[in-house]
């Protein structure tokens, strides 16, 4: 297989720790970081990505990306991007677990790849707006591409890279600060790596 010497880095990050209440279910809500995990965040993603001179960087418009965005490369320079928001659940969003019925729980757990219960999103409508942003940064001219966004999407993008089953995507981790390396050439090549 030939390689396109012409290849861009895209580096996927996955926001910090957010400051919602243990047990409760929230995926579109706006949920700030509390600062010692922003900068706990800040550190890693800076300690891994070695001083990469970036060319763009794009984020869910949410404050747990878009702040720890802000931290690496500076307000003006974030190009957020409604694309990158994390999964809808509707009229789950900030409800406690423990209020909503454990049939419908059951019901989405069984499954959630298809399932759209809470009247919000399930995970082939967040990866089709992954995808339809992965296919838009990729056809850019820039090289070094940071993107903050959610573990959601993140695993939704690595599901369509790895042509994986959606259900065993989720036994790959993506925890807070998280860095994953993509470096393209073209669709049919690229090299996926956690740093």
């Amino acid at each position: 297989m030939t390689t396109n010497s012409s290849y861009k880095n895209i580096y996927l990050i996955r926001h910090p720790k957010t400051e919602a209440p243990d047990g409760v279910c929230y995926g579109n809500s706006d949920v700030f970081p509390g600062e010692s995990s922003l900068m706990e965040a800040t550190e890693k993603v800076r300690s891994k990505l070695n001083e990469v001179d970036l060319d763009a960087c794009y984020s869910s418009p949410l404050s747990r990306c878009r702040l720890l965005a802000e931290r690496l490369v500076g307000a003006k320079n974030v190009d957020t991007n409604e694309l990158l928001r994390e999964i809808d659940f509707a009229s789950w969003e900030m409800k406690p677990w423990s209020e909503i019925p454990q049939e419908q729980q059951k019901e989405w757990g069984d499954d959630f790849i298809n399932c759209k219960i809470h009247g919000g999103e399930n995970f082939f409508d967040v990866q089709k707006r992954i995808v339809e942003f992965w296919e838009q940064v990729t056809r850019t001219a820039t090289r070094e591409i940071l993107v903050v966004s959610h573990a959601g999407l993140l695993r939704a993008l690595l599901a369509h890279l790895l042509d994986a089953s959606p259900r065993k995507i989720f036994a790959i981790e993506v925890d807070y600060g998280d860095v994953i390396q993509v470096k393209w050439s073209n669709k049919s090549y690229y090299k996926i790596k956690f740093l």
